[in-house]
């Protein structure tokens, strides 16, 4: 699409915002927001459209500020891209991924497919199906993209079988986010607006950029921001050169309020990789910092125990991310995921405490003593579970003791440690990882200040700690890539060290794939610092 003559009568009136890592672009659309409503433009003259709610419910929160009295109608326009072309189809049905795509997959005879969330948005995770949404939102055939696959998951007799089935498994009334926004822009018309405000532009594709052409010939003023270095979601049919090339006048923010000096210059190494780009001058924030290279995870379990602050542990892959996990695991760490998924079974910590608590003389409920029971093998007949008939006496709020439960609650284990007594689905490496966290005396009742994802995650995060491991798979490996391809893998490592705050830690690796950020690093030093 790129520059064409139906967009150049927008060069005037669009300024598009380029915000390098920790500049504040989404706080200065904000800003910009606010100086409009100041001088008497409405909410409801206004479009301010992102991919993630964070951006757009702040947005809204800024909204009825200014004025008060404005309903939902009135911000009706402060939407997901998705969200925004739904109030469209309100009346059709959305794919339903627990029910649609099951009966679609029984249908057709294959397994089910799975979901992943992409900012808040469900997308396919069954390789044809995914392979014909990226070809929708390309504007390409799905031939096409079937064979710039690098790896094939299916036939293309299969290939064309399930995406065919699935368009006619539609027809029945139901359609899929990619739908709304083809309907929009080929059947609705485009609301008049004051100011239209496009988020997060550089992560668009094909078709979402057609719906920003569509709403633009309709606006007075248009702000589209981005930033081209982290444009990560080319697997999804993004093209980051749509926003290079849009028309209007390029506003670079230059004060970065994250990444300390030494993460900035080094940072730079990185994003001379990618090509094309646009050049951006800014300044670091007013923190030093200091880079550490690391050859095991051991080291970064040390210095997570001698730091304040919180962390971001970032893979590759999903894959890679399931070894950080188990490395932290084997040492001890506390940690989640970006949705809050923690590192342990809740249950099970809460079977601990309770038999812990047992053990000094205290005592639990009837829900409490459940929990315990679950991982205890000597149990008598008819009291493993708390909704049994033999159960029924015990009032739900009864305390009991040891004593008690071995008595009148069918418990026939001895008291002793809690790694003896839960003989039942109860791993010994869950055990293990227990009894780090208790020597470390971590307490698992808060949210964890540590992180471990992967780099595409995290997008628009941040940490006062960073630690990004170099490994990578062949599909990722840098040294495989030329030319769009190595631009493209090195915005994924950009973004990845660009979320310090204070320090940034490059774990190493042995691995015949990785990304070479030691050997940056090292270069790094030699560039700056000499030999010696």
């Amino acid at each position: 699409m790129y520059l064409n003559e139906s967009r150049l009568h927008l060069k005037n009136k669009t300024i598009k915002i380029f915000g390098p890592p920790g500049t504040g672009k989404t706080t200065t659309l904000l800003n910009r927001l606010d100086k409009w409503f100041s001088r008497g433009i409405l909410p409801r003259e206004v479009a301010y459209l992102s991919f993630t709610n964070k951006a757009v419910n702040e947005a809204r929160k800024r909204a009825n500020k200014k004025f008060p009295d404005c309903d939902d109608e009135d911000l009706g326009n402060f939407r997901t891209i998705h969200s925004f072309c739904r109030k469209f189809r309100k009346q059709v049905p959305v794919i339903d991924p627990e029910i649609d795509m099951v009966e679609f997959a029984q249908n057709l005879g294959m397994s089910k497919p799975a979901y992943e969330s992409y900012n808040g948005v469900q997308v396919f995770n069954d390789w044809s199906l995914r392979v014909y949404d990226k070809s929708r939102n390309k504007l390409i055939t799905p031939e096409q993209q079937f064979v710039s696959e690098t790896i094939k998951r299916a036939t293309l007799p299969r290939f064309q079988l399930i995406y065919q089935q699935y368009e006619i498994f539609k027809q029945d009334h139901r359609v899929d986010f990619t739908d709304m926004i083809t309907h929009f822009i080929k059947h609705e018309t485009a609301p008049f607006l004051k100011i239209l405000i496009i988020d997060e532009a550089q992560d668009l594709t094909p078709l979402q950029w057609q719906m920003v052409d569509k709403l633009a010939k309709n606006s007075e003023r248009i702000y589209i921001a981005g930033d081209d270095d982290q444009a990560i979601f080319e697997w999804n049919g993004a093209d980051v050169n749509d926003y290079i090339k849009f028309p209007g006048r390029n506003y670079i923010l230059k004060q970065s309020h994250r990444i300390p000096k030494v993460v900035h210059e080094f940072s730079s190494y990185i994003s001379d990789m990618i090509k094309p780009r646009v050049s951006k001058q800014f300044l670091p924030s007013n923190k030093k910092g200091f880079i550490k290279t690391h050859s095991s995870f051991l080291d970064i379990s040390d210095m997570i125990s001698q730091s304040d602050g919180d962390w971001l542990i970032l893979g590759r892959t999903q894959e890679i991310v399931k070894e950080l996990e188990e490395m932290a695991r084997q040492s001890g760490i506390f940690f989640q995921n970006t949705k809050g998924k923690t590192s342990f079974d809740l249950n099970k910590w809460n079977a601990i405490k309770y038999w812990n608590k047992l053990m000094n003389n205290g005592v639990v409920n009837k829900e409490e003593a459940g929990i315990v029971y679950a991982y205890v093998n000597e149990i008598a007949y008819g009291w493993r579970s708390i909704e049994s008939k033999r159960w029924m006496n015990i009032d739900s709020g009864n305390q009991m003791n040891i004593d008690f439960l071995r008595t009148f609650a069918g418990l026939v284990a001895d008291p002793g440690p809690w790694q003896q007594v839960f003989n039942k689905n109860f791993p010994e490496k869950d055990k293990f990882y227990f009894e780090k966290i208790l020597e470390k005396k971590i307490d698992l009742d808060i949210s964890s200040r540590v992180v471990i994802d992967t780099i595409h995650s995290i997008k628009g995060g941040e940490a006062d700690h960073v630690c990004v491991y170099e490994k990578s798979n062949w599909p990722a490996h840098f040294g495989h890539k030329i030319g769009l391809a190595r631009s493209s893998e090195a915005r994924v490592w950009y973004v990845g060290v660009t979320r310090a705050r204070e320090t940034l830690h490059i774990l190493r690796t042995y691995h015949e794939y990785f990304f070479p950020l030691a050997r940056l690093y090292n270069q790094f030093i030699k560039d700056h610092y000499g030999n010696g």
